[in-house]
Order: structure tokens, then sequence, then C-alpha cells
């Protein structure tokens, strides 16, 4: 797993912490500001989190698509602030309340990045041409942690969401399963990369 500073400001003691999806990138959230500082973690071949926030006094989660998956089970001895889900759930792989398993197996098999991307941003694609991107290998094998990962790691312990936004154009990650999972999700007229509807971090 890498992390990068998306926002940096020395003089603020706030921190966002943003768990990206499979395949997200820095490059994929510079339209993004904020004052506060702002760090990404993503490129999960490997799931080793290492962070330190003793530097920080106020600290807000926003995790994203499989992201949600990944923080629920690596985060959840931290305290946070504020905790924002977008478009994914606590199990990640489900039956119910994530992405189908064997949905997921097929995605893997059959992986296609320029696929993917149509079904990632839909009618924002064209704002997406300096987006960075892996080679499809690469991707697979992140496809592959996650789906080993999320199907291993499951268990009782659930973190509690204080935001959920669920986009009514998702291609990728079922609608059903974040209403199964959860409660007051918030709607929004995106696809499942929803983040241009917003302009900054503060927004969420």
């Amino acid at each position: 797993m890498k992390n990068t500073f998306l926002c940096k400001n020395l003089n603020c003691d706030e921190l966002i912490i943003v768990f990206g999806g499979f395949a997200s990138h820095p490059s994929h959230f510079s339209h993004l500001k904020s004052e506060k500082n702002v760090v990404l973690f993503y490129d999960f071949e490997n799931l080793d989190f290492k962070f330190d926030f003793k530097a920080f006094s106020k600290i807000k989660l926003i995790a994203f698509s499989m992201g949600v998956c990944l923080a629920n089970y690596l985060l959840k001895e931290y305290d946070f602030d504020q905790k924002i889900a977008i478009n994914g759930t606590n199990l990640g792989i489900d039956k119910e309340k994530g992405i189908h398993p064997t949905l997921f197996s097929k995605t893997m098999k059959k992986f296609n990045l320029e696929n993917f991307k149509n079904s990632l941003f839909k009618n924002h694609k064209e704002k997406t041409k300096n987006f960075i991107f892996k080679d499809e290998n690469t991707l697979k094998n992140e496809l592959n942690m996650l789906f080993n990962f999320a199907l291993k790691e499951q268990k009782d312990y659930f973190l509690t969401w204080d935001k959920i936004y669920s986009s009514n154009q998702d291609e990728i990650f079922p609608q059903n399963a974040l209403k199964k999972s959860f409660e007051n999700l918030i709607f929004l007229n995106e696809p499942h990369f929803a983040f241009f509807h917003f302009h900054s971090w503060d927004e969420f």
C-alpha cells in the first residue's frame, strides 16, 4: 500500500485520510482542494498500513469503493472525528452486502481496463484523459489481493459510518448492497467514481 499527500498545510493540524478504491491513483483526485492536510492511501498490491497520526488533532476518514472494506479492517482501532463511505460496504465482497463473489471472480479473469474506465466514469470520462492507471496485469494482481482479503478478513466488527454516499448510476458496486448494509444513504446522480460531484474535500 502506498500513501501520498494530495494537499499539505504545515500550519493546520487537521487531517483527511482517503482510502481509495481499486485502481485509484493520486491523479484521479487533483481537482479536489483543501486547506487541510489530505493523504491518499492506494495501490493495494500489499496491505501493509503504516502512518503516524500523532501530529494531527482532528482526523476525518473518507473511504471509497473497496477502500470501505479495507478501512473497516485496517483502521478499526483508530478514532476518527468523522467517517464517510462512498459507494462501498464494510464487507466489500458478499452475496448480499457487497459485490457478489462470482461476479468479482469473473471480473478478475476477464478484466479490461478500458471497459472498467467506461463503467467507472461514464459521462465524465472526457475529464479523465490525464488520469494514471497501472497496466492490466498489475491491476489483475490488485483485484486478486482484494478478493482474497475481503473473503478472508470478514469479521463481526464493523465501522459505523457517519455519512454514506451511494451513486444512482453505479455500474461497479451494486446500490442494493449499500441499501442492505446501511441506513440513511445520501444518493448522488453520479457513476461509481462520484468525486466529480465535489470541488473540495471539505464538501463531503
